[in-house]
């Protein structure tokens, strides 16, 4: 069992380290330091005014780079928030000094060789590699898979997925890999609304348009089918929809909570909607309004998703309990199911088989994700937003 290698402080504190200290990763390490058996003990950030503010919000020492920060210190926790360009490198090396346990941010990053690195060196050396603050990660819809596994809704017909399946797949894609029962894919026939010869989802700043929206057909080898379709910009439809030979279990939002179950009213088979009726309280019901108050100490609520994924590392951690949260694994799936929709757009809509051959095949997420925020955003903005996370 990893738990009995896990170097824990005097205080039976797990120790956390957090690279990129911005405005994403500030909350993501507050979720940790808000947990009782964590502490955040040191920082790494190249923006040096992003640094000082952070080390001084929670008493730890500041770094400008990652590897001077890893030297210095023995971490059970390493976090990687930043712009995706460099997330495989800094996941690399979050594994390679030892820690017990990784959260990366999503997107993961922008080919599957970088996808392949990150995986399997968190995976050969049994370090679970958390991926992103994702709706598939809740224990609402960690309920759902377990559903659809156990044929709550019957077989699965097909799954629709209604978005522009942005970032990657992070969102879309991601959900039904995971209500497929994370299947091997079988092929892929895509479509995009752009170019389908551009790497990056939008205008990186070489004049090129971008691939744009990304839908089309997924057949996964166990059987299950996958229609996506997004009519960019702006349809009025969006979703998933796991349709069943019992039911189904859908969401009109891939990025929040509002999961609903409907079943057949007899026991005959449901022929339309009308033979199915809505089983209350299944779910949570959707908020219309997430609030993020302030606590006492002046911070920012950081989200139910972030403190549900750090309840679970944590526990992994301390009782080697099985984690259900999205991992890097999901995450590399995710982004070959989006190549392969892409390259079929690339060849004239032919069906692209899988697993991939060419793993160095890039595929970029949007430009505000790509790159640093502050540089697009502007410093003054940009720190606004870093100031309104904790009342100093």
């Amino acid at each position: 069992s990893r738990k009995d290698f896990l170097h824990m402080t005097k205080n039976g504190e797990y120790k956390v380290a957090l690279i990129g200290a911005g405005r994403a990763g500030v909350p993501r390490a507050r979720a940790f330091d808000m947990h009782p058996l964590c502490q955040v003990v040191a920082i790494a950030d190249t923006d040096q005014s992003n640094l000082e503010l952070a080390s001084k919000r929670f008493g730890a020492p500041g770094y400008s780079t990652w590897d001077e920060m890893l030297a210095n210190h023995e971490i059970d926790i390493g976090m990687a928030v930043l712009p995706v360009r460099p997330n495989a490198d800094a996941v690399v090396a979050l594994a390679q000094a030892g820690v017990k346990t990784i959260f990366c941010e999503k997107p993961l990053t922008g080919s599957l060789v970088e996808a392949d690195r990150m995986v399997n060196e968190t995976a050969s050396r049994d370090i679970p590699l958390i991926c992103g603050v994702v709706v598939s990660s809740t224990l609402d819809y960690q309920k759902a898979y377990q559903m659809v596994a156990d044929g709550e809704i019957g077989e699965i017909v097909r799954i629709n997925l209604y978005e522009n399946n942005n970032q990657v797949g992070t969102h879309g894609l991601n959900l039904v890999g995971r209500f497929a029962g994370n299947p091997e894919p079988d092929f892929a026939i895509g479509w995009v609304s752009g170019d389908p010869d551009d790497e990056a989802e939008d205008e990186h700043g070489q004049g090129n348009p971008g691939y744009g929206a990304v839908g089309g057909y997924i057949r996964f080898k166990n059987g299950v089918e996958v229609f996506s379709n997004y009519q960019a910009p702006g349809h009025y439809w969006r979703g998933v929809e796991v349709v069943g030979t019992e039911g189904t279990i859908f969401n009109s939002n891939n990025t929040g909570p509002g999961l609903r179950l409907f079943k057949k009213k007899t026991s005959d088979s449901p022929t339309d909607w009308y033979d199915l009726e809505e089983v209350e309280g299944a779910f949570k019901p959707r908020r219309t309004s997430p609030e993020r108050p302030y606590d006492d100490e002046g911070w920012r609520y950081p989200g139910d998703v972030m403190l549900g994924i750090v309840d679970e590392m944590v526990d992994n951690l301390a009782n080697d309990t099985p984690i259900g949260a999205t991992t890097g694994d999901h995450m590399r799936h995710s982004l070959e199911l989006a190549i392969g929709l892409r390259e079929s757009a690339r060849n004239g809509n032919t069906p692209i088989k899988f697993p991939i051959e060419d793993r160095s095949i890039v595929m970029l997420p949007q430009r505000s994700r790509w790159f640093y925020k502050k540089t697009l955003m502007g410093h003054e903005a940009y720190m606004a937003q870093l100031a309104d996370q904790k009342k100093d």
